[in-house]
This record gives structure tokens, C-alpha cells and sequence, in this order.
């Protein structure tokens, strides 16, 4: 009806109207909005945590991993940040994405002020695994195992720098 206007209209409530709604966006949200309200956020946070506690403790036993915050899972979201001994963390992400096909966020993830904290800020920060609500086992088995090759490469790499020297 207001659309015949060549110009944005000063009037309420079509002052408001700066075009089309995100109506797939909106869509989305309602239709996750629905995912959760059937499958139950607790249920879901808890499956995330058991997926994240079983990597945490596949990644206790890697020789060089060094893990953040990860003593206590208990009021954790299913976020997990690692290091590997020698290693920058950009260089990790690089060989978990092409290597492995595994996606992380490496870096100081827009916390400087925690990685200042952790100590981790001399070395850019850390590589962050997150798990979400379609993660499954075998990925996170994959994930434990890219982690140990990439920790035993570098390793290996270490010890021959160190034998050439």
C-alpha cells in the first residue's frame, strides 16, 4: 500500500521498514528453535560434554599436547583449548584443516586478556576444538588420533633439529 512512495517514509511504523526481512534466517532460527525444544537443551549440552570429556581424555595421553582449563568439565561449555609442545598453534589448524579435514579456530580468539592469563599469548594463542550437537564419536576419535600424528611429526621434526645441531 506504502510501497508506490518513491522515497523512505518518515511515518511509524513503515519508518522501520528498510526492506525484505531475513525470512530464511527467521526460518532457521525457528526451525532450530524447534530442534532443541524436542531433543532438550540439557540433553544436548550433556551429550557435547561426553564428547568432549572422551577427547580431553584421549588428549591427556598425547606426549607434547599441553590442554587448558580442562581439569574440571563441570559447568564447561564443550570448547577445548591445546597446544602442541614446539609447535604454533596456526600451524596445527593448518595440518588438522588440509590433512585431516578437521576444522578448529586457532589463535587468541578475541580473548587476549585470557590467553595473557593461560600464558599463552607468546605463542598466538592455542588451537580450540568445539563440539556441537552433530558431532559423533568417530569425530572425535579422528580428532585424538590427527592430534598424536601431528604431536608425533612434531616431535620426530625436533629430534632431528636437535641431532643436526
Amino acid at each position: 500500500m506504502r510501497s508506490i512512495h518513491p522515497y523512505h517514509l518518515d511515518d511509524y511504523p513503515w519508518r522501520l521498514e528498510y526492506g525484505t526481512p531475513n525470512l530464511v534466517g527467521i526460518a532457521s532460527l525457528w526451525a532450530g528453535r524447534d530442534w532443541l525444544d524436542e531433543n532438550g537443551v540439557e540433553h544436548v549440552h550433556a551429550q557435547e560434554m561426553s564428547l568432549s570429556q572422551t577427547l580431553v581424555e584421549g588428549l591427556r595421553e598425547i606426549e607434547g599436547v599441553e590442554l587448558y582449563c580442562c581439569d574440571h568439565l563441570e559447568n564447561h561449555l564443550p570448547t577445548i583449548l591445546l597446544n602442541i609442545k614446539d609447535m604454533d598453534p596456526g600451524d596445527v589448524g593448518v595440518m588438522l584443516d588440509v590433512d585431516h579435514n578437521i576444522a578448529t579456530r586457532t589463535g587468541l580468539h578475541c580473548a587476549p586478556v585470557v590467553h595473557q592469563q593461560l600464558g599463552t599469548v607468546t605463542r598466538a594463542g592455542g588451537v580450540r576444538f568445539s563440539i556441537g550437537a552433530f558431532n559423533t564419536r568417530e569425530e572425535v576419535d579422528l580428532a585424538v588420533d590427527a592430534i598424536a600424528e601431528i604431536s608425533k611429526w612434531s616431535r620426530e621434526r625436533t629430534a632431528r633439529l636437535c641431532h643436526q645441531a
